[in-house]
């Protein structure tokens, strides 16, 4: 059976001084560190909360700045590409007019250098053949200085 006598009144309150002398020593600070800890652990925990927070704004922020960049320097490109290629164009077709005036003064000169040699070559050939002619009739020598040049120019034209 259960017996109740002082002793075990002097064994309850031991053990209740034994536990409030192990709060006072060993227990409350013990718990104290922990709650130290997980206050730590906590602001650890929002800390990094908030710096991925930022990470991912400027992650974010310098994302869309590179594909801004990017988009204006593909304009500018395009922009520079397409002023390279007007002025290309602009050249080749100064050196197109150039050529083509170029082509056509030579033509104007050689068709006026033909005209003359042509007009050389009658006076001469003409004169010469005519001269040969009279010469081969008559028999004798005669030089022929005047002869009607529009005949000649019907027939050789």
């Amino acid at each position: 059976m259960l017996e109740f006598n002082a002793t075990f009144l002097v064994a309850m309150f031991s053990f209740v001084v034994f536990i409030l002398i192990m709060n006072a020593i060993f227990y409350n600070p013990i718990l104290r560190i922990i709650r130290q800890r997980e206050d730590y652990i906590n602001s650890n925990y929002e800390d990094v909360k908030r710096f991925d927070a930022s990470t991912k704004e400027f992650t974010d922020t310098r994302s869309a700045k590179l594909e801004q960049t990017q988009k204006e320097c593909r304009h500018d490109i395009r922009q520079i590409v397409s002023q390279a290629h007007a002025l290309a164009n602009d050249k080749i077709s100064a050196a197109r007019e150039n050529s083509k005036n170029i082509v056509k003064q030579k033509k104007e000169a050689l068709i006026s250098e033909g005209e003359n040699l042509k007009n050389t070559v009658k006076d001469t050939v003409v004169s010469d053949l005519a001269s040969k002619i009279t010469s081969k009739l008559l028999g004798e020598d005669i030089n022929i200085a005047d002869f009607d040049r529009e005949a000649v120019n019907r027939v050789m034209d």
